[in-house]
């Protein structure tokens, strides 16, 4: 839902899902664009997005890890959900970087990622993501928390308790009251994040 609201798609978009797994995003963003190009350092996660392939006009693409592959297009925006939250500050960084070689000038990152002001939480701080795009020269357009971690009715959602169909509504009820919370972390949140290069 959070992607959904600030997307600004005609169609015609290339797009790049960095991590991206076994293709979720890439398929649910694929008939909203021209070509999606999923980036994945696992071969068996690889393996499975095509054994459940949903559309055509998506590419997987193994990487390494280190090393970027030459992507065959240069690409209008980049998605990537819960991936550069497991990197240190400089990899991160370097890892943007290298990322934002790929992107149009002008196209955006559309970046999902946990924050946490606890040291123990092992994740990097609302300040040091913010300051780390800022170092790379890429325009902060939104950053806002998405969802906050540990919240019980998650719980409940996981094990079942709650039907799938109250989903949405509670979804809308968390983006409007984290958003109503700012930027300060209790334990972690989901933030969003839009950039521009």
């Amino acid at each position: 839902m959070a992607l959904e609201e600030v997307l600004e798609l005609t169609g015609d978009e290339i797009a790049l899902d960095f991590g991206c797994g076994s293709g979720r995003f890439s398929y649910w963003i694929a008939p909203k664009v021209k070509k999606v190009l999923g980036l994945e350092m696992t071969p068996e996660m690889i393996d499975l997005a095509e054994r459940n392939r949903t559309a055509g006009n998506v590419e997987f693409i193994l990487y390494d890890g280190v090393h970027f592959p030459v992507l065959p297009y240069e690409v209008d925006f980049i998605l990537s959900v819960w991936v550069l939250q497991y990197m240190e500050r400089e990899t991160l960084k370097r890892t943007v970087s290298e990322l934002a070689r790929h992107l149009k000038s002008g196209g955006r990152f559309y970046l999902i990622e946990q924050a946490s002001d606890n040291l123990r939480a092992g994740r990097l701080s609302l300040k040091e993501y913010l300051n780390a795009f800022q170092e790379l020269k890429l325009e902060c357009l939104l950053h806002c928390p998405i969802r906050n971690g540990r919240w019980w009715l998650l719980y409940l959602i996981r094990y079942g308790v709650i039907p799938e169909g109250w989903y949405h509504r509670i979804a809308s009820y968390e983006l409007k009251k984290r958003r109503e919370e700012g930027d300060f972390i209790r334990s972690y949140k989901d933030f969003l994040f839009l950039l521009r290069k």
